[in-house]
């Protein structure tokens, strides 16, 4: 397994929903399970976007999860850690962020480097 690193404090925000609209996140954390949207996402870890405040209190605690495509056509499934938790507005509404740092990097498929690129 190979160690990666993480930033906790990012120095600018990389925040583009609307470029990963059609992927949805399911979070696997002690359990239950938390839907989301795909905020930002690299080899390294991805940004969940959710509507509740279920994260905050599992920063440093490890997630099991799922990258849907619209449609269910394709997925990708990961386990990593919850490295930081904030709320932010994007386009007047409230999201919960949860930056999450993979155990392994992901290898990306073509059409998610392509969106993570125009960030």
């Amino acid at each position: 397994m190979q160690n990666v690193t993480m930033e906790s404090e990012r120095r600018l925000p990389r925040i583009s929903p609307r470029e990963f609209r059609d992927f949805e996140i399911h979070l696997d954390v002690d359990g239950i399970t938390i839907i989301g949207t795909l905020g930002n996402i690299s080899e390294e870890g991805l940004c969940f976007l959710g509507e509740d405040d279920f994260l905050s209190d599992e920063v440093q605690n490890s997630v099991i999860g799922t990258i849907l495509w619209a449609g269910g056509t394709k997925r990708i499934f990961f386990e990593g850690k919850i490295m930081w938790v904030q709320t932010s507005k994007i386009r007047g509404k409230e999201y919960q962020l949860a930056g999450v740092q993979f155990n392994e990097k992901l290898n990306l498929t073509d059409s998610l480097l392509a969106r993570s690129l125009q960030i």
